[in-house]
């Protein structure tokens, strides 16, 4: 799916294309042309085309597509007034670059329609939610694996247990609960919106991790927390910003190593385990030692859950109907209303679902990739993975008028200015 580039990205890309005379592939009432951005300024961008059959516009938007520094990008904006071989149109809003999809997005014809089930039924707890589901089976009767001296049916003693042995390997520790209160400081809030384990300094470093640690999908990349933020809408400077501000002030507080660990239950984070080891006197954490803090989070959980702790409404299965944002052959973004919606579509999850086009339903499987909202909607973006062979053609036939789309990205002597 693709991933927008900051405002500053967006304005130095352009003025690139235009000093350039870099090629783009053009759509516009659904034709396919050449051309180069002429010119471009705070309001408007300048298509110069390799034909002079432009249609005027009539409220019509103009689809661009081009590639810049090997990478793939492309931008839509409202087409304003023809003029010869150029076509005026309004500076657009973003630049997204895409690093996987294979085909162009679309706007949905009108009366599309996609609907799916919301399937089984999940429990509405009091916690934050996270971006991903924990898969070890917690309702299962069979208790985790754990350690000697670990009892799991006495609340007490397994906290005892816990502050007793991390203090061998730990400056400090504590288990900390959002219960009563919700996630507040920089790592809470990224092990609640991930999922995922935030070890200094691994998280933070882009170099690469102790050779006794094991890259292991639970801790967090540098990359993951990066791409975490700006999901959330942050730019990428400012994302960078904090990472080394955090790093920095880890640093003056002789910080050598740092865990949170988030203590997953279905798709909520319901705490998360703390160590800090300090450079006075402190030891680095060992893989043993995060295998051990997982691996207890896990008994906490059954634990938690044999003496009553989660308790909430049951919701069930419904069926609903999305609107379509925009399409292409390889998948599809839709929107939802947030609060109702915002526990049920999970990242990285799969989801079938049916997809109205004109008189014809096809049911299409597919994994969700990327999801973020405006504090009102709910946006998902589905990648297709599983679609029958004809109702691909059928889709593609629908969206671009071919089965056949061209190559979106001519060489500059494929014309002449």
């Amino acid at each position: 799916m693709s991933v927008p580039v900051s405002r500053i990205e967006k304005e130095f890309i352009l003025k690139n294309l235009v000093t350039k005379k870099a090629p783009v592939e053009v759509r516009y009432f659904d034709q396919w042309i050449v051309g180069i951005i002429a010119d471009v300024d705070e309001k408007n961008v300048v298509l110069r085309l390799k034909t002079e059959d432009i249609p005027a516009p009539e409220k019509t938007e103009v689809y661009v597509f081009f590639k810049f520094r090997g990478a793939r990008m492309t931008f839509h904006a409202q087409a304003l007034s023809v003029a010869g071989r150029d076509l005026r149109a309004a500076v657009p809003q973003g630049i997204y670059r895409d690093l996987s999809r294979g085909y162009e997005r679309v706007t949905p014809a009108e009366g599309m329609m996609l609907s799916f089930v919301v399937q089984g039924e999940r429990v509405e707890l009091n916690f934050p939610r996270s971006e991903i589901k924990e898969e070890i089976p917690v309702d299962s009767p069979e208790m985790p694996e754990v350690m000697p001296n670990f009892d799991a049916t006495k609340m007490t003693n397994l906290l005892r247990a816990f502050r007793e042995k991390a203090q061998n390997f730990s400056s400090e520790n504590k288990i900390v609960m959002f219960r009563e209160r919700q996630p507040e400081n920089f790592e809470e809030k990224l092990i609640t919106t991930t999922g995922k384990t935030f070890l200094y300094p691994q998280s933070l470093n882009k170099n690469t991790p102790d050779k006794d640690l094991i890259l292991s999908p639970r801790l967090l990349t540098r990359e993951e927390v990066i791409l975490a933020l700006t999901n959330q809408g942050m730019e990428l400077f400012k994302v960078i910003d904090i990472l080394n501000k955090t790093g920095m002030d880890k640093n003056t507080r002789n910080v050598l190593h740092e865990l949170y660990s988030p203590i997953l239950y279905q798709n909520y984070v319901v705490g998360y385990l703390y160590l800090v080891s300090f450079r006075d006197g402190g030891q680095k954490f060992s893989q043993k030692i995060i295998d051990f803090v997982f691996q207890f989070g896990r008994l906490l959980i059954h634990s938690l859950k044999v003496n009553g702790y989660f308790k909430g409404e049951p919701v069930k299965e419904r069926i609903d109907t999305a609107e379509v944002i925009d399409i292409s052959a390889s998948g599809i973004q839709f929107s939802l209303p947030l609060l109702q919606f915002d526990g049920s579509l999970l990242l990285f999850n799969d989801l079938n679902f049916n997809l109205i086009v004109g008189e014809r339903e096809l049911k299409i499987g597919g994994r969700i990739m990327r999801k973020y909202d405006d504090r009102v909607r709910l946006y998902v973006c589905v990648m297709f993975l599983d679609i029958k062979d004809d109702d691909r053609l059928f889709l593609m036939d629908a969206l671009y008028g071919t089965t056949d789309p061209p190559d979106f990205y001519p060489s500059a002597e494929d014309w002449t200015v």
